[in-house]
Formats: C-alpha cells, structure tokens, sequence
C-alpha cells in the first residue's frame, strides 16, 4: 500500500487483516468477546459470541434489547461493580439492558496504519466503535466511535494513565480533554465508510475516507489490540443519550474488512498476502468500464474545531492506494482491485504495465478500478502524485 502526498509517497506492507470470507469469525485471529469477559456492568449489558456472524463477506457485530435475566460465568461478575451500578443477580445470571457484540485482536500492534471500512447503523444510542486497547489495560486508540442520533459525526480520542489526552488552551492554559466529534458534509451512517489512523511514534492522524480529520502529538507504551464492537449508549453515562422509542432492535454494524499495515522500506510486492481478499463495493466493473466511488472525493470537514488536522500539513495528504486481489488463482494471475482511498483523485495518476509495455489502467484515477492481468509475471505500476514520481514492480 502506499500513502500518497504531494511532497512524498511512503510505502506501507500488509502485515494483518481478515476480510471475513468464511462462514464464521475466524478465532485464529479474533477474541470473540472482551478478555477480561463480556460484561459490562456500567452499561448493564453482555457481548456474547452469539451476537457475531458473517455473511457473504461481511462481518455483522449485532445487538438486541434484553428484557430478562441472562447467564454469565460467575468470574466475569465483579459483586462490587454490580452493586455500584444497580446490576440485579441471581446466581450466575445478572438482570441486563442488552446483549450486544465485539471483536478483539488475538495480535497485538505497535505503530501501523489500522482501517475500517464499516457501515455504522443509524437510530438513537446506538454506538459502534473501531479502537485499540493496551496491554497495560489503560493506553487507548479510537479511531472511530459512531451515535446513531448524530449521522454526520465521527468521535475520535486518546486515553492513557498520565493523563496524555490533557491539552492546554491559550492564553491561560486551562486544561481541557483532547478529541471530540468531527463534523462532516455527509451522513456517514447506513453507508459504508472508511476509517483509519497512521500510529507512530509521537503522533497519531485520524481519516475518514482518506480524508486527514485530526492529528495528535504523543506516544504510549504498549502494544494495543485491534477492536470492533456494537454497544448501546446509557441515558447519564458515556455517550448519553441511549436509545429512544424510534430505536429498532436487533440492530447491525457491518464490518467489510480490517486491516493492519506496516511501514516498510522495501518496495518488492508479494501478491500471495493478499490471496483471500476481495473486490470491496460500491466500486464496479463492467467489461472495460470502472466507476468511482463518489463519496471518496466529496467527503469534507465541515465545521473546523481545535483538533482538527493542521491545514498546511492536510493540503499534502492525498490518500491511500493498494492492489488486492479479487479472483485469485493457482498462479496468482487473474483479477485485482486498485483501490484508492483519499481526495483530489484528479492530482493521482496510475500506470500499470507488463513488460511490453501494454497498460492496464485508466487515468486519472477516480476511486479505483479493476485490472485484469492476463497470466503470471512482471508487473511495473507507476503512480504520480503532484511533483513525485514512484516506480514500482511487482510479480503476479
């Protein structure tokens, strides 16, 4: 994969991901519920594995009202919390709001680029989320908490033990919280989106479609774990308000794909990575057709707030390019995806070749497109993004 700015292109390898192509979540690479258990006396409710499914590509982290008692093993529940928070037992079973959903990260991460490309539901209180979590249980990464009620917002944020998401306001340097809602120009709910952050040392930058929304200036100690989950916001806590009478349940949050990315000097592609992944949707291929994803170029900040991303230093982000394949075969030929994801599609051009030189790709690059590679070999892709010019071969 490769990052895409007007003053450099930085190449990324692909160290992690699952596109969900199977029948059921595959626990090789997920935890399917939180380590410490699933409940969660605050929010009275429960994530139980049954809540999780995949179907024809697409992960579905589900939640449903519970009007009842609902067993739990007894280590999970912690009497001190429970009578904190009004939790009702009996035996091993504890009285709860909802049942909801998550996903966590057998693999633990330092640094990367982590992406989402999800469908977050709309109605009031629900709250899905994309986030990493440290292995000394206090470091926290969320790059992605959604409401229902607030169709247009993304929430992203920071939290540490040394108070690392404290920042200082001027002139008197009055200590407020980082993060908050990011506003945009269109709904992000009931639509597929991406969002994603670049993690490295001393720094974090939020995206939504590419689009830079935020960054942060800071570092934490410990390998995180990747998380997806489906909650429901609690009327007087976090993420308040819950849900209203117009609230449907069951309600769904889809997850097209997750994946992890590592920086790499290296510029030598190895295709069989990726054998597995899939043609990501709305992009569409009809013969020698390609159609862009228009939500890609016209999503926009709309309201400027303290967080957000340096403008000087957002007018060099582009986006993100990758190759996946699609129709993989035993020889690797056959047919991949070009993805792009990021603005200004009409300042990237993309050139794939063989070695006689026969192209492959339309240009300018709107979205993406599909490429056909007719049998195994060499392959050279060149991509220009305002004054840079990056050559790249790979073997199919």
């Amino acid at each position: 994969m490769f990052q895409l700015k007007t003053d450099e292109i930085v190449t990324w390898n692909y160290h992690f991901g699952d596109d969900f192509e199977g029948g059921q979540v595959d626990e090789s690479k997920w935890h399917k519920r939180y380590p410490w258990g699933g409940l969660l006396a605050d929010q009275k409710q429960y994530a139980s594995p049954e809540m999780l499914s995949q179907q024809e590509g697409v992960l579905h982290l589900k939640v449903n009202a519970n009007n009842g008692f609902y067993p739990v093993e007894d280590w999970m529940i912690n009497h001190e919390e429970a009578k904190k928070y009004g939790l009702e037992i009996q035996g091993n079973s504890v009285k709860l709001d909802y049942i909801t959903s998550c996903i966590w990260s057998k693999q633990s991460f330092r640094y990367g680029y982590f992406e989402i490309r999800a469908k977050a539901p709309s109605r009031q209180g629900l709250w899905p989320a994309f986030w990493l979590y440290g292995q000394n249980s206090k470091d926290e990464i969320d790059f992605m908490e959604m409401k229902g009620e607030r169709p247009k917002e993304v929430h992203i944020d920071v939290h540490c033990p040394d108070s690392c998401e404290k920042v200082f306001t001027k002139p008197f340097g009055i200590p407020k919280n980082w993060g908050g809602w990011i506003k945009m120009n269109q709904q992000l709910t009931d639509e597929f989106v991406t969002y994603s952050g670049v993690w490295l040392p001393n720094s974090l930058t939020y995206y939504v479609n590419g689009i830079p929304v935020s960054h942060y200036t800071g570092d934490f100690d410990t390998p995180m774990n990747v998380i997806a989950n489906m909650a429901v916001a609690r009327d007087g806590f976090a993420f308040n308000p819950g849900p209203n009478a117009e609230t449907k349940f069951p309600a769904d949050y889809q997850v097209d794909y997750i994946r992890v990315w590592k920086l790499t000097s290296d510029n030598e592609y190895k295709a069989s990575k990726f054998l597995g992944a899939k043609k990501t949707a709305p992009l569409k291929y009809a013969g020698n057709l390609w159609n862009e994803d228009e939500t890609t170029s016209a999503l926009q900040i709309k309201k400027k707030v303290r967080y957000v991303f340096n403008k000087k230093h957002a007018e060099k982000e582009l986006g993100f390019l990758s190759l996946v394949p699609i129709q993989p075969t035993k020889d690797q030929a056959g047919t991949y995806q070009l993805l792009y994801n990021g603005v200004n599609p009409a300042d990237v051009k993309i050139t794939v070749q063989d070695a006689n030189r026969n192209f492959f790709s339309p240009t300018p690059l709107n979205g993406g497109f599909i490429i056909n590679f007719p049998k195994k070999g060499d392959y050279q892709m060149v991509i220009e993004s305002g004054k840079n010019k990056t050559i790249f071969n790979f073997t199919i």
